[in-house]
């Protein structure tokens, strides 16, 4: 019985992909995963999703030039949260985005559909072109930044737009808070202030070109941020010992992680400073490491001896063989790719978790407070600290020096004649 269910899926996949824009690319598709060393059961269920979206596309009449963020955004959001296909297609959610997300990678590959930002074909993928364009240009801001800001006002775009025509003229002061509500619901302030920033950013930009944005850029809040309020968290050493040990050495991956690990609290990098670390970065003879920091810097630092073990020993007995240049890759599909500052946060993260940590260790930023911590407390100069940790200005650096009077309080003595 089990078998033949299974059977009549597998027809019905192949019946979804037949007469579809997507017929021709089904073969390409599977051969595409299987080139990535991606599981026979993995491909199976991304084939299936991809089989969904191929038979939702029919329906709706769409051609292969179409297919774009905007409309994948509408099948995830319109079709699959109500739908009403047949009974076993594939529904759940994130293994039908991470499908799909392979899909138009591949297409885009082959010249099949246009890349993001590059047509005017779409209203919003054209007004991301045009505003990507004065990041750039204009603002000279980094690919990172830019992409940070094009994210955020994609969604935004998206969730005003739909895939209609973007006229800025149109929005409501009503549109930006019913969208920050929803957006940043339960999110930290942090990350609050980032969205406001990228939207009063396109809105600044939108004013400059004649529209009237002010209303629009009034409604954004103001996110405090006070940047001496409080001390930066840190771990004792007796955390540390704690995280460092629970990574299993004996593992490829457990290897890779505790390298990455190692360079986050030794050198107290940013995990995007780990994830671009090349192998050509490493200088064995000299001792020291080039770091590739904000604003398309290069720094030279030393490399400590227990780093640079951790390192060698990933590189001899851990990192699987690829054509990447980085020094850290990723050891699951799609492989020969590098491991990206997610899997760098991962590592931290899972280690927290095994070591009991995870209320202490939130991300990465730890690390890197807790060695300047580290060094004010052994007397090293705030301009070694902030060579160190590649601050361009000092004040940055100054926030480690405010006094922790609670920790005080336990070894304080207490006043003469007062009884304790």
């Amino acid at each position: 019985m089990l078998k033949s269910t299974r059977s009549t899926h597998a027809q019905q996949t192949s019946d979804w992909f037949a007469d579809t824009v997507l017929s021709s690319s089904a073969n390409a598709y599977l051969q595409y995963l299987a080139e990535r060393g991606y599981a026979a059961r993995t491909i199976s269920g991304y084939f299936s999703s991809i089989a969904h979206f191929a038979h939702w596309s029919s329906e709706q009449q769409i051609s292969l030039s179409d297919i774009n963020e905007v409309l994948i955004n509408r099948f995830l959001k319109e079709h699959l949260l109500d739908c009403r296909c047949a009974l076993r297609c594939q529904r759940t959610p994130y293994m039908v985005c991470a499908a799909l997300k392979h899909l138009l990678l591949m297409l885009r590959a082959n010249g099949q559909c246009a890349h993001q930002h590059a047509t005017d074909s779409d209203s919003i993928t054209a007004e991301l072109a045009d505003f990507d364009g004065h990041l750039t240009d204009v603002r000279g801001l980094s690919q990172i930044t830019r992409s940070v800001r094009l994210r955020h006002l994609q969604n935004f775009l998206i969730d005003c737009f739909g895939d209609g025509e973007v006229q800025v003229s149109s929005l409501e002061p009503t549109n930006v808070t019913r969208f920050m509500a929803q957006y940043t619901a339960d999110w930290v302030p942090t990350s609050i202030r980032v969205v406001c920033t990228s939207l009063r950013s396109y809105f600044t930009y939108k004013a400059s070109r004649g529209e009237q944005t002010a209303a629009l850029i009034a409604v954004l809040p103001r996110v405090a941020q006070w940047r001496l309020a409080g001390l930066p968290k840190q771990l004792s050493d007796e955390e540390i010992k704690r995280l460092l040990g629970a990574f299993d050495r004996r593992s490829a991956t457990g290897r890779r992680d505790y390298a990455i690990t190692r360079c986050l609290i030794d050198l107290g990098l940013r995990r995007t400073e780990v994830a671009r670390l090349q192998l050509d970065d490493v200088d064995w003879c000299a001792g020291t490491l080039n770091i590739r920091s904000k604003g398309k810097r290069i720094d030279v630092l030393p490399l400590p001896k227990i780093t640079g073990q951790a390192i060698a020993q990933y590189l001899q007995d851990g990192r699987p063989q690829t054509t990447r240049r980085e020094v850290f890759v990723r050891h699951r599909p799609p492989i020969n790719s590098p491991a990206d500052p997610d899997i760098v946060r991962n590592a931290v993260r899972y280690a927290a978790l095994r070591s009991g940590l995870e209320r202490r260790i939130r991300g990465t930023h730890i690390l890197r407070h807790t060695l300047a911590g580290q060094l004010v407390q052994r007397g090293t100069r705030f301009k070694e600290i902030a060579d160190l940790l590649r601050h361009r200005s000092l004040d940055t650096t100054t926030i480690y020096a405010k006094v922790d009077f609670p920790a005080l309080e336990q070894v304080a003595l207490p006043w003469p004649g007062r009884q304790v």
